[in-house]
């Protein structure tokens, strides 16, 4: 080692002390720095999630406008469709069927035999009765031949006027005998018509529940008898419909409406206003309401679904309408949502009219009201909302989003 080097040595050794206190002073000042940058940028980030959160607490809103009613006012209603006239045809006669002679769906004119009903118990009871006609004319025949004979007699003296009497009194009795039989007789026979089952009207059979051997009873005899046919007047339609009450005042008679049936999709029927039960049900607080429908061509059939489209006038002053999606229903009652200043605003309605998608506001909104669309069930009176047009973006497609960062 030269001279040199050896005074370096020495000027480090006495200089090494001053050196260490420098370098464990920039190590605290960097770890003061650096805690300082990550204070600050954790309140930067806080500061923008704060801020973000913020802006997302305000409701997103889209408006709707209540708009006057220019049309005329539809809704439609489901209904029943039943047949003009519908009559089960029970058997009047016991016995077994001998023929039927149309199945369901066959056209009928009144009077045509539907089916023969053997009626073996029946037929012996009028064979009976017939006897006891013939033995009660045969009675008869004698009691006048003797009474007869016996009046002639009066006159001579030979017999007394009590026996005459007597034998007269016998005739009243035998022709009272064989007009009692004969009126047995009648009666069986007229119960023996019912053997052959008719049509009532012109229609047709809509069911058929006997098949030939099928043992039938009378139906004053068995209370639940099941019909041996149904036939249905269908040259016309009744159609049945409850409609709420808040209708029952412009249904009226003579009103046209239109039905829609599931198996033709694409034609309507036309359809009057017969009748109406002028009656509201209290447990369903609807009015039942009779329509007539021609069915020249027999494709309406008894028994089916329909909707009926009815059609009211516009009210000459108007109706505010509003879509169905505006309404706010909760434990206060059916309200609408308004915005006021940046805020939501609660209005309480009253509804004179629901149209399905739309609703008739009898009291509680003006036109030009704007009305919050779809509101959540979390928006309360003062909330401040923005309005928007799309649906905001959820937190983790939202720009400069600090979710997930």
């Amino acid at each position: 080692m030269n001279d040199a080097e050896t005074a370096t040595l020495v000027q480090l050794g006495t200089s090494s002390p001053k050196r260490g206190k420098v370098i464990l002073a920039l190590g605290v000042i960097a770890a003061i720095a650096l805690a300082a940058h990550g204070i600050l940028h954790r309140r930067a980030a806080s500061a923008k999630l704060a801020q973000w959160t913020d802006a997302r607490a305000i409701a997103n809103v889209a408006l709707v406008s209540p708009h006057l009613a220019t049309k005329p006012r539809v809704f439609i209603l489901p209904g029943r469709v039943e047949a003009f006239y519908e009559a089960a045809i029970d058997a009047q006669v016991s016995g077994y069927i001998r023929e039927w002679r149309t199945d369901y769906g066959a056209t009928v004119e009144k009077g045509e035999t539907l089916a023969l009903i053997d009626t073996p118990a029946l037929d012996k009871q009028i064979t009976e009765a017939q006897n006891e006609v013939s033995s009660a004319r045969s009675a008869q025949a004698i009691a006048e031949l003797t009474a007869r004979r016996w009046d002639a007699l009066r006159s001579t003296g030979a017999v007394s006027k009590q026996a005459v009497e007597a034998y007269d009194a016998d005739l009243l009795v035998k022709k009272a005998g064989l007009k009692a039989a004969d009126e047995k007789l009648q009666r069986l026979l007229a119960k023996k018509a019912f053997a052959n089952v008719i049509a009532p009207f012109d229609g047709v059979v809509t069911a058929r529940n006997i098949d030939i051997g099928s043992y039938v009873t009378d139906r004053l005899r068995a209370s639940r008898n099941t019909p041996l046919f149904k036939v249905a007047d269908i040259h016309a339609m009744r159609v049945y419909v409850n409609a709420p009450q808040n209708y029952a005042g412009e249904l009226h008679d003579g009103a046209k409406a239109t039905l829609m049936l599931p198996q033709y999709p694409n034609r309507v029927f036309d359809a009057t206003i017969l009748t109406t039960s002028r009656a509201i049900d209290p447990k369903s607080l609807t009015l039942q309401v009779e329509l007539l429908a021609p069915n020249p061509s027999h494709d309406l059939f008894p028994g089916a679904f329909s909707y009926v489209r009815f059609s009211l006038p516009t009210k000459p002053k108007g109706a505010l309408l509003i879509p169905i999606t505006a309404l706010a229903m909760d434990d206060k009652g059916i309200r609408v949502a308004t915005v006021v200043g940046g805020r939501a605003h609660f209005k309480d309605i009253v509804i004179a009219h629901d149209f399905g998608s739309e609703v008739e506001v009898a009291s509680g909104v003006s036109a030009e009201d704007r009305l919050i669309d779809n509101p959540v069930d979390s928006l309360a009176e003062g909330d401040p909302v923005r309005v928007v047009g799309p649906a905001p973006a959820d937190c983790s497609n939202a720009p400069d989003s600090p979710c997930g960062g």
